[in-house]
């Protein structure tokens, strides 16, 4: 795993729920001589155009004032893909895409280790992993590029960085966490769709806790507090997605955010601060059922057992991976295999697989079994996973491939956005065998109506994970009071490449300012 230079190896230091990730030697500054503030407000599962209609009805007054009147609101910002939580933030926090820090998915197979890593798992139903992140650091360790935070402290050394709930911290000096018991029961609830409660007091505590350290510490430099009840509400809202990210970001995050916007004015930092305001994808509405959630019916894993594979179990440890390994993510699911006629006892998974013998095989069944179920197979020849991965094809059944380029000119996907070069993010690179030697596209983010979209995942009310605008267009804010300069600030940072990697760079210009 990368670290920059200079950079401790941090320790984990429990107390309460500030947890010190960094020592300052008591000769290093308290804080950075010269950086702006900036203030990173991460919202997990918030469309763009549904964020910017309630601010533009002055439905959210708490986060107006947060990033100030001459804020610039951009209309070009585009997630990761998949779009979905961990690769999405680890892809913002981090300045590269999944097929160079190597998250690829909220789940993924790494060959090399026989690791299934599941931060946030989707095949099976635990928040074991998903806890595992803040107590033992579970995401930090899968990322293998230095994060925005060690990247900042190698250009300025005394840099002061909390990070309040985010997922990704290296580098920082502090995470600050809701209470242990509040993260335990929000955790646990994700499925259950009566546990707003839970989801909120999770949000205020992750704010609560911020303001608490705001009012005697020393202000930090860079701040990053992230919020994740719109997301985890939104999947399971029986009212839907939109209406429930709706009502939860007026009845909960806003008047939660007044107290947070309080404390920064009573401290001198609001002014003074750059405000940096974003998601990480948005959602899709589903049905709750057997039928479309393909992760229940399981048929993936029966397809390949009838194709002469055996399937590792859909749990995070297993004794023996078999020769093919399933991942799932919403709109997308990927298939590892291993090459079979080296397979005894165990599989060598640090081989890549025979193209015609194993992945056309999986393919071709795929494409005669669940062929109605999918909006695109992506295949690719497999080379050994230290080499730099060749781009997804659409499988066209009997062997037969076409260019990714090719099949939308001929097949035009009008609710797509930037398809091709995002999976060219998330497939080519040196950790883009990740996303599998096999990539399903469910039909979902090219469906109109929800009884026509299928998921691979467990039972839901709404997913993400596609190429789909709903799923990939989201919000960036950037906001400094009495500053009217934010948007050259920002264009000249995305240029003519918004992506959600972007984030990095920005907040490393903004910090500069």
């Amino acid at each position: 795993m990368a670290c920059a230079a200079g950079t401790k190896t941090a320790q984990l230091v429990m107390s309460g729920d500030e947890h010190t990730l960094r020592d300052r030697p008591s000769w290093e500054q308290t804080k950075s001589a010269r950086a702006t503030p900036v203030m990173v407000l991460a919202i997990d599962g918030v469309s763009r155009d549904l964020l910017y209609t309630m601010m533009r009805r002055h439905e959210l007054p708490n986060l107006a004032a947060l990033v100030g009147p001459t804020a610039y609101y951009d209309e070009s910002f585009i997630s990761t893909l998949p779009s979905t939580t961990m690769p999405a933030w680890v892809t913002a926090m981090t300045g590269v895409p999944p097929a160079v820090h190597g998250v690829t998915g909220n789940e993924f197979w790494i060959r090399e280790t026989e690791t299934f890593a599941c931060p946030a798992p989707v095949s099976f139903d635990s928040s074991a992993p998903t806890l595992a992140i803040y107590t033992d650091r579970y995401l930090d360790k899968l990322v293998e590029v230095p994060t925005v935070y060690e990247q900042m402290r190698e250009k300025d050394p005394h840099v002061l960085i909390w990070v309040a709930m985010n997922h990704l911290f290296r580098g920082a000096d502090k995470l600050l966490l809701a209470k242990r018991g509040v993260l335990v029961k929000a955790f646990a609830a994700v499925l259950q769709a009566d546990k707003r409660d839970l989801f909120a007091a999770l949000d205020e505590g992750a704010i609560d806790v911020v303001v608490d350290h705001l009012r005697e510490q020393t202000l930090p430099d860079v701040l990053t507090v992230y919020l994740s009840g719109t997301d985890l509400y939104a999947h399971v809202a029986k009212e839907g997605p939109d209406a429930a990210r709706v009502a939860y970001l007026r009845e909960v995050i806003d008047p939660a955010l007044g107290k947070l916007v309080a404390q920064l004015r009573k401290r001198g930092l609001l002014e003074r601060m750059w405000t940096v305001v974003l998601s990480d994808h948005g959602h899709t509405a589903v049905l709750h059922d057997e039928t479309h959630a393909l992760a229940v019916q399981d048929s993936p894993r029966a397809i390949l057992e009838r194709a002469g594979f055996k399937v590792r179990p859909a749990q995070q440890d297993a004794d023996n991976a078999g020769s093919a390994v399933l991942a799932y993510g919403g709109a997308m699911a990927y298939v590892y295999l291993a090459d079979r006629s080296q397979c005894t006892d165990s599989c060598k998974w640090r081989e890549p697989p025979r193209y015609k013998e194993d992945v056309l095989v999986a393919a071709e069944a795929f494409h005669k079994d669940l062929g109605d179920k999918l909006d695109m197979i992506l295949t690719r020849k497999p080379l050994p996973y230290a080499q730099v991965d060749l781009p997804f094809e659409v499988y066209l059944g009997d062997g037969k491939t076409m260019p990714l380029d090719d099949y939308l000119r001929e097949h035009p996907h009008p609710t797509y956005v930037a398809f091709t070069e995002r999976m060219r993010q998330l497939a080519v690179g040196p950790h883009g065998e990740r996303a599998g030697d096999i990539l399903l596209l469910a039909h979902n983010g090219d469906r109109k109506r929800p009884e026509d979209r299928l998921y691979f995942a467990l039972e839901y009310r709404s997913w993400h994970g596609s190429p789909s605008r709903d799923d990939s267009e989201i919000p960036l804010i950037v906001g400094r009071h009495h500053m009217r300069s934010d948007r050259d600030i920002v264009h000249d940072v995305l240029g003519d490449t918004p992506y959600q990697w972007k984030l990095t760079p920005l907040m490393r210009a903004l910090s500069k300012r």
